[in-house]
């Protein structure tokens, strides 16, 4: 394997911005690789990997070992445990780094909706999207607004006041999720295919067309 076969998926939905990226080289730079599981053998603290460590603790139990600055399942998968020697001020600066949002990328809306869209049509996965929960990433990745400086009432008024059914959609965008109840999401979901059944294409239209018809339910009340 050679630095040049390691070419980026052409369906990967994700985008960074310019100051995301700057802020991601600089931790790069400091910190190193932390998306993994890194521990800190001054303090004996996990930096990064907090989680993944204690899901495998859930699922193996006793039977995981550590061999090799590897963490090793009763299956033989192997999991890199990254050792560092860090000042105590340094180990928390990491692991805000590494589990900040802003120094990650987001999901670009369509590319999204295409690849589920090819998960959904594939044979063979059974429930693993529903049980890794990918389906949930529709409604935050299309929870899609233009970022103009308005208050609510001001947005409110605005789509109140548009002539048409539909406002035309945003030319800026900005990326934000919501925690939802499964009940909650199968709602949404279900509103969103039906947007789709109407024209709407992508997840976004399908938000901002039944955003405008409560709107302008409540307006007409």
């Amino acid at each position: 394997m050679r630095l040049t076969d390691l070419n980026p998926a052409p369906y990967s939905p994700r985008v960074i911005s310019e100051e995301a990226t700057k802020a991601l080289k600089t931790s790069l730079g400091e910190f190193g690789d932390i998306s993994g599981i890194v521990w800190n053998k001054r303090s004996g603290h996990l930096v990064a990997g907090h989680q993944r460590f204690e899901a495998l603790k859930q699922k193996h139990g006793k039977k995981l070992s550590l061999k090799g600055g590897e963490i090793v399942t009763p299956t033989g998968e192997r999991f890199a445990v990254r050792v560092v020697d860090w000042p105590d001020v340094k180990e928390k600066a990491a692991n805000l780094a590494a589990n900040s949002p802003f120094l990650a990328g987001s999901f670009d809306p369509g590319g999204l909706e295409a690849v589920l869209a090819d998960l959904n049509a594939a044979d063979g996965l059974g429930t693993l999207l529903d049980d890794i929960r990918l389906e949930e990433l529709l409604p935050g990745a299309g929870d899609l607004l233009p970022d103009t400086g308005e208050t609510g009432d001001e947005v409110a008024k605005t789509e109140r006041s548009a002539d048409d059914d539909v406002p035309a959609g945003p030319t800026e965008w900005i990326t934000f999720s919501t925690p939802l109840t499964t009940a909650q999401h199968q709602i949404v979901m279900q509103a969103i295919r039906l947007a789709r059944q109407n024209g709407c294409e992508k997840v976004s239209d399908g938000l901002h067309q039944i955003a405008s018809a409560y709107l302008k339910e409540q307006s007409n009340g």
